[in-house]
């Protein structure tokens, strides 16, 4: 009797073992056929708008690329998992959790953060990690740049440069608003602000009567706004962020101040409207990467007829922005057949004439996209209008 059950559990055993072992292997396999994608987006504290935005395109854009049949490389298909993080709009946490996506889940690739300071605090993480890190919306010049003047190897964006916003928002007062006397205000506290400024005095030919700076969480203006009020002016420039530029349109507003005002990617949200009112929010105009308005490209006309379908509403230029993030890098899996970090870098510094849902693109030496840029109308807090500027 001993020996029989002996038998039975030494046959047990073996059996679990095999069972085991093919659990393993399958476990493996559909782990080594995943390609995983860090988020580092802000969905809490001051920038949340975008974050958030941003991180329902990369879901979304993953969600398609998985329902298409995934990513095919060498004879392998792998699918896409996003890993999402909440850098809370802090700099400090946003250098943390790019660390934590390396080492500890040993991403493929990461999109995001989500503006120029986050980023700036994950590059040495990247760079460390040598991992490469494809921002939606980081718009400093700086960010793709060493100081010796070298490229950052690992450090791409899916927008345009702010030099480049500054001064096609300059190009547009001049000719289509027809401003030969601006106010400008800048948020003092960032490079985002005062890189556009910059970039607009550089290019604009008009007066600028002058400029007044600001710090983020600043939500008085009545000073500064009084003294300009009896000025000649025929447009306000406000280089910030919604935040703050709700709150100066607002009693801009009140004040009687009704002329034009423009603004770069900052002010692309509708908290905007929120914040300022509808009915204050109208002849505003702000720069833009993407409008369901002026769709240029076949990839975009599909998104927003699926991102409709999907949600019941329109995508934000921060949805489509992260969206083209994480198919620039499947479009860099594609080119190198590779998915390993090295090769998906050296992908994404190569591509060419990748025709996304915010325009066909190509990247430039230092890891920025070239492309065009659209101008988009508001009224009564409404998008109305777009304006392509080439």
């Amino acid at each position: 009797m001993k020996k029989i059950i002996a038998i039975v559990v030494a046959f047990v055993v073996v059996i679990g073992g095999v069972i085991g072992f093919g659990m393993m292997k399958k476990t493996g396999n559909k782990t080594a056929n995943i390609v995983k994608i860090g988020g580092v987006f802000d969905t809490s504290g001051n920038v949340s708008a975008y974050g958030q935005a941003e991180q329902k395109g990369a879901n979304f854009a993953v969600k398609r690329i998985n329902a298409a049949g995934g990513v095919k490389v060498n004879g392998k298909t792998y699918k896409f998992k996003m890993v999402n993080k909440d850098s809370k709009s802090d700099n400090t946490e946003a250098a943390s959790v790019t660390t934590n996506l390396i080492n500890n889940n040993q991403v493929n690739a990461i999109v995001g953060p989500v503006v120029t300071s986050a980023v700036q605090a994950a590059i040495p993480s990247a760079t460390k990690g040598k991992t490469p890190v494809i921002s939606p919306t980081a718009g400093a010049d700086s960010i793709t740049v060493q100081k010796n003047g070298a490229v950052q190897p690992y450090i791409f964006r899916a927008q345009f440069k702010n030099s480049y916003l500054g001064t096609k928002m300059a190009q547009f007062a001049t000719d289509t608003i027809k401003a030969r006397n601006v106010i400008v205000f800048q948020d003092n506290s960032s490079d985002y602000g005062t890189g556009i400024t910059a970039a607009f005095k550089k290019a604009y030919t008009g007066n600028i009567v002058e400029t007044d700076s600001y710090q983020a969480g600043d939500t008085d203006f009545q000073a500064i706004l009084t003294k300009i009020k009896n000025k000649k002016f025929d447009a306000i420039i406000i280089n910030g962020y919604y935040t703050e530029a709700g709150a100066i349109l607002k009693q801009a507003r009140d004040m009687g101040i009704e002329v034009p005002v423009i603004g770069p990617d900052g002010l692309g949200d509708p908290k905007l409207a929120e914040i300022a009112g509808n009915k204050n929010t109208s002849n505003v105009y702000y720069a833009a990467h993407f409008s369901t308005k002026a769709l240029s490209t076949d990839a975009a006309k599909a998104f927003v007829k699926s991102y409709r379908k999907d949600y019941q509403q329109e995508p934000s230029q921060f949805t489509a922005l992260s969206y083209d993030a994480v198919y620039m890098i499947k479009q860099a899996i594609e080119d190198e057949k590779s998915i390993d970090k090295a090769k998906i870098t050296d992908g994404l510094a190569k591509i060419k004439n990748f025709e996304g849902t915010t325009g066909k693109m190509t990247m430039d030496k230092f890891h920025n996209p070239k492309k065009s840029i659209v101008m988009v109308g508001v009224q009564n807090g409404k998008d109305s209008t777009a304006t392509v500027v080439k």
